[in-house]
């Protein structure tokens, strides 16, 4: 039981790394040498420096990431006001402007990761 939850955990890391579930096992086993663009992936991926994958560093994040993303907290925050400032109509309006806007996202982002994926 333990050996298939493995397995299925492995198949769906690979699947998100855009990678098969062989490669990954060569990778943890080191028979083979991990891509750089694979290596890139799997720190995005938990939300971790490259050097601390590679065990050159203790520090997990870079806090210069974070400090941009407060950054763009405050931002956010700074536009819910606006938002909340607004007449219903303006709301609606935003919020369909918002939605478009999102949904290209999406379709952008998935071709981003068929590029990828047709490149390993």
């Amino acid at each position: 039981m333990r050996l298939q939850k493995r397995g299925l955990i492995q198949a769906i890391l690979a699947t998100e790394l855009g990678i098969t579930q062989q490669t990954l096992s060569k990778y943890e086993k080191d028979v083979n040498i991990i891509k750089i663009d694979v290596l890139k992936r799997l720190a995005e991926y938990f939300n971790v420096t490259t050097d601390y994958l590679l065990g050159l560093s203790d520090v997990k994040r870079d806090l210069t990431g974070q400090l941009k993303i407060s950054e763009t907290l405050d931002e956010y925050y700074d536009l819910i006001e606006v938002y909340k400032k607004l007449d219903r109509y303006d709301q609606e309006l935003v919020w369909s402007i918002l939605q478009i806007v999102r949904k290209n996202e999406e379709k952008r982002m998935e071709g981003t990761k068929d590029d990828k994926c047709g490149n390993l």
